[in-house]
């Protein structure tokens, strides 16, 4: 019996220390990928105000090269990043919607992406991509649709306050549900796209957006509303929605990351993924309130 027991906690230490030394590891790898995220947010996020604050033709070219950056990745995820002549013509089709973008209205926008569609699936089909065609499409709409909807909401004397608002929120969205997911766990939220998100963490990061509203209103020097924070509360939602939206096109290639540009974050598209898609919401509630002027309808359901 004395025997049987010496055997079973010798069979045990190896586990328990394999368990311990797979938990040591986890930690270091989460500190790390802190550490790199902070890191790089304290120097792009700085930089990207600036830019943002300067005029909408600053704006416009920042928010064109991330779409580029995007729509490269994209390509690459979906099987044709070694193909050139598609490329240049992706690259060379979205910067012409962000050039309409600035200079005409987001209904003739789209009209080019239409018009961009076509052509980049002809390329795609002479290249010989078969299935893969409408992937590459989808890339140009996805790059597309951030590129016009971050360069309306630009637009106009409330342009600046209604992008900082949104970007502000989605960052504090994007990096609380990482922070609160990672540190509480719990639940997953949708396992079967994305096994490492948590319903904590999409919790977290929901108030994190709220209060982030917030803090940009109050800056703004604007009420704090139910408005504003309602408002806060579905952008960052969007911003959720979009992470998982990425994690779900990552899965279908079996990409973990859609690249290695940004030190902590991976690519361009693991950045903006959030901010795509709640960009697009606030450009759709804005215009609901002020056609002409996604910002300023932005700013009049804040409370201005």
């Amino acid at each position: 019996m004395k025997a049987e027991r010496t055997s079973r906690r010798a069979r045990i230490a190896p586990f328990q220390w394999r368990q311990q030394a797979a938990r040591l590891r986890a930690s270091f790898l989460f500190q790390r990928e802190l550490r790199l995220r902070v890191v790089s947010a304290f120097v792009l996020i700085p930089t990207v105000l600036l830019l943002t604050w300067w005029n909408e033709a600053t704006f416009a070219v920042i928010v064109a090269v991330a779409g580029a950056l995007v729509l490269m990745e994209w390509l690459r995820m979906v099987g044709a990043g070694d193909d050139v002549p598609l490329q240049v013509t992706a690259v060379g089709l979205l910067a012409v919607v962000a050039l309409v973008a600035l200079t005409h209205s987001m209904a003739t926008a789209g009209v080019v992406v239409v018009f961009g569609i076509a052509a980049l699936a002809g390329v795609a089909r002479l290249t010989g991509l078969g299935s893969a065609v409408w992937w590459v499409a989808g890339g140009l709409i996805y790059a597309s649709a951030a590129v016009m909807a971050l360069i309306a909401l630009r637009k106009g004397a409330d342009g600046f306050s209604a992008v900082v608002f949104v970007l502000i929120v989605a960052w504090a969205t994007d990096t609380f549900a990482f922070f609160v997911g990672r540190s509480v766990g719990g639940p997953k939220l949708w396992r079967r796209v994305s096994p490492s998100k948590t319903w904590s963490g999409a919790l977290g990061g929901l108030l994190a957006g709220i209060c982030a509203g917030a803090v940009v209103g109050v800056w703004l020097t604007l009420p704090l509303t139910l408005g504003m924070l309602a408002l806060a509360a579905v952008v960052a939602v969007a911003a959720e929605a979009g992470d998982l939206l990425e994690s779900a096109a990552k899965r279908r290639f079996a990409v973990k990351d859609a690249g290695s540009l940004i030190p902590g974050h991976g690519g361009m598209m693991d950045r903006v993924d959030g901010l795509v898609t709640a960009s697009m919401a606030a450009v759709a509630i804005g215009a609901v309130w002020a056609l002409d002027s996604p910002a300023a309808g932005v700013m009049m359901l804040m409370g201005r």
